[in-house]
């Protein structure tokens, strides 16, 4: 095992596991690699949400919020609901 690497345990279903397996048997590769392939993709997900998240509470925090003229120009471009 790499230097930088740290063994992770844990529990899925079998039916989880089986689909992985499936996967990994297609593209050739173990099932490390697809389940290290999914972690990542996960993370950036989340760390991107996050970020913008965290960058719209900052906002909010220092009052920086659409005025009534860009709530309605938003609005009336994108209709009421969403």
């Amino acid at each position: 095992m790499p230097k930088d690497s740290a063994r992770i345990s844990f529990v899925t279903k079998t039916g989880k596991r089986k689909r992985l397996n499936r996967i990994a048997e297609v593209f050739g590769k173990n099932l490390s690699a697809v389940i290290n392939e999914a972690l990542d993709q996960y993370i950036e997900l989340h760390e991107w949400q996050l970020a913008h998240i965290e960058k719209g509470v900052k906002a909010a925090r220092r009052s920086e919020f659409a005025t009534k003229e860009e709530a309605k120009a938003f609005f009336d471009k994108y209709g009421k609901t969403l």
